[in-house]
């Protein structure tokens, strides 16, 4: 081969390798693929629709049910996962909401308790964090300035 075919061959390779690592950057931007809505029957009989990113946020709910959730915030399914296993279940739920931090830490605070959990440790801060304990189960609160929990 000739000096310009390498050279040409070169600039073709390097634009392929650069759309590569453009399409993986942007592949993994966060967004998060959920599938088409769907029509499934309630337990009456009734059809309903029902959207994947309903099923993963009722996922959630039902492996933590006594876990409270304030009515400013939402489950962000992006940022939350939980992890089963036949013996145990593990997650981090992430909140995103409009609340003032010391408004959640009273929240939770107040909560909590009503639902049976002890408070282990607490502190409050630009970065609060909350700990509670029922037997056999642990749970970490830590809100953020921005409201996030």
């Amino acid at each position: 081969m000739n000096k310009a075919t390498t050279k040409s061959l070169s600039k073709v390779f390097g634009f392929l390798a650069l759309m590569v690592v453009v399409g993986g950057l942007y592949g993994c931007n966060g967004n998060m693929y959920f599938r088409p809505d769907r029509t499934a029957v309630d337990e009456s009989g009734n059809p309903r629709t029902v959207t994947e990113a309903r099923s993963l946020e009722e996922g959630i709910i039902q492996a933590f049910p006594d876990l409270p959730v304030p009515a400013s915030h939402k489950i962000d399914l992006v940022e939350s996962v939980i992890f089963s296993s036949p013996t145990q279940t593990v997650g981090k739920i992430v909140l995103r909401g409009r609340a003032d931090s010391a408004s959640l830490y009273r929240f939770f605070e107040d909560s909590m308790a009503a639902k049976g959990w002890s408070t282990v440790n607490a502190f409050q801060s630009s970065v609060s964090s909350l700990y509670f304990a029922k037997p056999g189960r642990f749970v970490a609160i830590v809100i953020t300035q921005d409201s996030t929990v």
